[in-house]
């Protein structure tokens, strides 16, 4: 099965900076946006087509039998969240079933009816900057069962576990509460009329360098945030983040780039459509909220040294 893919404790590595320009990647001169015109922020239907095409199936047929499916294979398990329900996990005796929830959400805490023959183990894949959190489960005896909750820092998952001959190898969620209010979110977005900033800043006013001389070699990674870039690029001395329609009524977040022995929390200017950095950076994090409850994107320089 395809896998889906606080503030002062990031930490960033951030390769060195040298003199020399590095010049767009192939074909970034000819796809340059133009700088008059801010891009439409993506609509709902753009949200959807990016997911998985079981999720794109199942919303379709929530749309027209009003339920939420589940996708099986001979091994994998694909579950909707819903908090009041209590999915079946069939796991096989001392082999291990992978337990996949949301990337971004931490495990907090986890309850297992039966600690003697069962043991369900916290792991994690991927990025260790923004990790996908997984249970690994493991009964010691064939035809026993018990029940297991999840706590994280987004949900409580309610289980049952079943010791059975064959184990489904791995076990994942999608979040159509979720997904339905990003998809109705970026829809309301997507009408807002294109403004300028407080101050009156047209976006045309802002890039004012040669759209050849933009390099977009920059990579976004993060949830669906309201202060999600739409992309970013630089011209040499400034990087500058586009960022949607919805960023408009959102509290702006913090922005924290690599620096000697850690990172650092660095300014920047609302222009138009635009927050610009006064200087270049190889990875920063865009921060909001506190704690538990703190959300990020991670802008990537991707392209050659420089």
């Amino acid at each position: 099965m395809k896998r889906w893919p606080a503030m002062c404790g990031v930490a960033l590595m951030v390769g060195g900076c040298a003199v020399q320009r590095t010049p767009p990647p192939p074909g970034a001169v000819n796809s340059a946006p133009q700088m008059e015109v801010t891009p439409a922020p993506p609509t709902g239907a753009q949200l959807l087509a990016a997911e998985r095409p079981e999720v794109q199936a199942a919303v379709k047929q929530h749309a027209a039998h009003g339920k939420w499916p589940s996708y099986r294979t001979a091994a994998d398990v694909l579950y909707p969240f819903d908090a009041g329900a209590q999915p079946v996990v069939d796991c096989a005796a001392l082999r291990t079933t992978d337990l996949q929830l949301q990337p971004g959400e931490t495990v907090t805490d986890l309850a297992i009816g039966d600690q003697e023959r069962w043991l369900a183990m916290p792991a994690a894949s991927g990025d260790p900057q923004n990790p996908v959190p997984h249970i690994a489960l493991k009964p010691q005896a064939v035809g026993i069962e018990t029940n297991l909750t999840v706590y994280t820092t987004k949900h409580i998952y309610h289980l049952i576990l079943r010791s059975r001959g064959h184990a489904m190898q791995e076990v994942e969620f999608y979040y159509p509460a979720e997904l339905l209010a990003a998809m109705r979110a970026a829809d309301v977005a997507a009408k807002a009329p294109s403004a300028g900033s407080a101050d009156g800043t047209t976006d045309a006013e802002v890039v004012k360098a040669d759209p050849s001389q933009l390099n977009f070699a920059y990579t976004i990674d993060g949830p669906n945030l309201p202060f999600r870039p739409v992309r970013a690029f630089d011209d040499g001395t400034h990087v500058y983040l586009e960022m949607p329609a919805s960023m408009k009524t959102k509290e702006a977040p913090a922005l924290l780039i690599g620096a000697a022995g850690g990172t650092q929390m660095v300014n920047y200017r609302v222009r138009g459509s635009y927050f610009v950095v006064d200087r270049l950076f190889d990875k920063g994090v865009l921060l909001a909220g506190v704690g538990r409850q703190q959300d990020r994107v991670v802008i990537a320089y991707a392209g050659a040294a420089r």
